[in-house]
C-alpha cells in the first residue's frame, strides 16, 4: 500500500510549505495516472517540469553536467554494485542484462547519510528499474563510483521527520537540529555500505560476550533489514524547502515503483535518528556545509 503525500510539518496556515504541499498532490496524482497507465515519457515529463508548472528541483548548470555524466555511466552498466570501488573496477564487474532498458526519470542532488551519521553529497539516480548512488568529483568532473540498488530488491521506503533517539549525548544536545530535519529511508535486506559502530557492538560485541548460549535460533530471528538515509542537499540553509524536496523525490519513488508495480511500500512516519559518530559527525557536517562550493 501506497499513502498519500503530505505535509509532515503540521501547519495550518497559508504557508509557502502547505501551498507547495497542495501543488505536490495535483502532481501526485498526474505522475499516478501517467505510471499506472505505463506513460513512461509522460512521467519523465512531469518530473524534468520543463515548463516549471510545478516548481520543481531544477540543477544549476554544474549539478547538471554531473547529472548527465553520472546517469551516462550508471545507466550503460544497469545492475553493477561498483560500490567504493573505481570506475574502471565498477565497469568490469557490472552485468549488460538491463543494458539499454533502464529509463532515467530523474536525477537529484542529495545528501547521502553514511554509516557514522555523516552527509555526503551524492548524485541520485531514479529509474525505472534502479536507484543509483554516484560519487562525482566536481573538481575533475568525473564519476567515481556508484552503488545501484534494483527496485525489486526495495523493502520498503520511509519519508517524514526525524526523531532523536535516546541513547547518546549527542541525539540530547543536537535533538532540536534532528527533529527539525526531513528525509527519507530506503531499505533493503542487504546492507548498502559499511557497518557502523553500533551495528559492530551489537551484531559482533555483544555475542560475543553473551557466549553461545545466548545465540537466538533461527526460528525466533527477524529478517534483517538495513537502510540508506537521504535529505536534500545543503537544506540547512533554506530549512522550508527540505519538506518539498523530500516530497518530490518521493513522488518520483512512487511513480517508479507503479511503472512496473513493485510491492514496496511506501510510508510516512517519524523516524528514529542515531549519530553513531556523535560530536566529530556533527563538527563534519557543520564544516561540509561550509566548504561546500556548488
Amino acid at each position: 500500500q501506497t499513502k498519500a503525500l503530505g505535509s509532515c510539518s503540521g501547519t495550518t496556515a497559508a504557508s509557502p510549505q502547505s501551498r507547495m504541499a497542495e501543488e505536490f498532490a495535483v502532481l501526485e496524482s498526474s505522475l499516478s495516472d501517467a505510471a499506472k497507465n505505463g506513460n513512461i515519457d509522460h512521467v519523465v515529463a512531469l518530473l524534468r517540469d520543463v515548463g516549471r508548472l510545478h516548481h520543481l528541483w531544477q540543477p544549476n548548470a554544474s549539478q547538471a553536467t554531473a547529472i548527465d555524466k553520472a546517469a551516462d555511466a550508471c545507466l550503460r552498466k544497469a545492475g553493477d554494485q561498483g560500490g567504493d570501488k573505481g570506475t574502471n573496477e565498477a565497469a568490469a564487474t557490472t552485468s549488460d542484462q538491463n543494458t539499454g532498458e533502464e529509463t532515467l526519470l530523474k536525477g537529484y542532488m542529495v545528501s547521502s547519510v553514511n554509516e557514522w551519521g555523516a552527509d555526503q553529497t551524492r548524485i541520485l539516480l531514479i529509474t525505472d528499474l534502479c536507484i543509483h548512488r554516484v560519487k562525482f568529483n566536481f573538481s575533475k568532473e568525473e564519476v567515481v563510483s556508484w552503488h545501484t540498488t534494483s527496485l525489486k530488491d526495495i523493502l520498503r521506503i520511509e519519508y517524514g521527520n526525524f526523531k532523536a533517539a535516546g541513547s547518546s549525548l549527542t541525539t540530547f544536545f543536537w535533538r532540536r537540529d534532528i527533529e527539525d530535519q526531513q528525509g527519507f529511508r530506503i531499505y533493503t535486506a542487504s546492507r548498502d555500505g559499511k557497518k557502523s559502530i553500533n551495528d559492530v557492538v551489537s551484531e559482533e560485541v555483544v555475542p560475543a560476550l553473551q557466549g553461545e548460549e545466548k545465540e537466538v535460533t533461527p526460528a525466533a530471528s527477524a529478517p534483517e533489514e538495513f537502510f540508506r538515509e537521504y535529505r536534500a542537499l545543503l537544506a540547512e540553509d533554506e530549512p522550508w524547502k527540505e519538506e518539498v524536496f523530500m516530497l518530490e523525490v518521493i513522488a518520483a519513488l512512487q511513480a517508479a515503483k507503479q511503472l512496473k508495480g513493485y510491492p514496496f511500500e511506501v510510508r510516512l512516519t517519524k523516524m528514529v535518528k542515531n549519530i553513531p559518530g556523535g560530536i566529530f559527525t556533527m563538527m563534519h557536517n557543520a564544516n561540509r556545509r561550509r566548504q561546500h562550493g556548488f
